[in-house]
């Protein structure tokens, strides 16, 4: 098989996974028709043909290399959905969008126009590989399961499964840094909700609201 046809496939993978998800929705009674099918729908659905081009191909154009951990994070998804079972735990993904934060953070302020300092040409460093299994080693030893996709990407990038050759497109793409920081966000409003102190009776007293 040509490295060309395992970039394609491999390509693919993170929109199928994609679309699968959204296909089977939310109901919480799956049969074993209803995955088959909703699986063979997300695949049909990428070959719509759109404008001369599948639907596949366009999504290419906004993205043509899914990352690693994006893909891994949606087939974990996927299984969790088709299996019932949690697979992740909620201190799993709050891991997977801390790094998806911070990864975007890091990566993409220079092609905003936000800074002049090319922290791409990092992923051709060789720290950055030390420093992601580093990372996967602690979260491992901390029983997070986000080390696994972790370990996971580098993988994937040393067996060339990707077009990049860069380990940041291993590692992250703007879906994914996206919604981590979406996620984050949300999570520190929630968090700073929670901590706030309650107006309490006393101080409602002692101000009154003017009638």
């Amino acid at each position: 098989m040509s490295q060309q046809v395992i970039h394609l496939l491999y390509g693919a993978l993170a929109p199928w996974l994609a679309l699968s998800l959204l296909v089977l929705g939310r109901n919480p009674r799956l049969s074993r028709t209803r995955i088959t099918g909703s699986l063979l729908v997300a695949f049909f659905l990428l070959r719509i043909p759109i404008a001369g081009w599948s639907s596949f191909s366009w999504i290419r154009v906004l993205e043509p290399n899914p990352s690693f951990t994006l893909t891994g994070l949606l087939a974990v998804a996927l299984l969790q959905r088709v299996s019932g079972k949690n697979i992740f735990r909620s201190s799993d993904w709050n891991a997977a969008w801390a790094f998806g934060a911070v990864a975007a953070l890091l990566l993409y302020p220079m092609g905003l126009g936000l800074s002049s300092h090319d922290s791409y040409s990092w992923g051709w460093s060789i720290w950055i590989p030390v420093l992601i299994a580093v990372a996967a080693a602690i979260l491992l030893l901390l029983g997070n399961r986000f080390g696994i996709i972790l370990i996971l990407s580098q993988l994937g990038s040393l067996l060339h499964l990707q077009e990049s050759t860069n380990l940041w497109d291993a590692l992250v793409d703007p879906f994914y840094g996206g919604v981590s920081l979406i996620a984050v966000i949300i999570f520190l409003s929630q968090k700073t909700h929670i901590l706030s102190p309650p107006r309490t009776r006393d101080a409602c007293e002692a101000f009154p609201e003017n009638e």
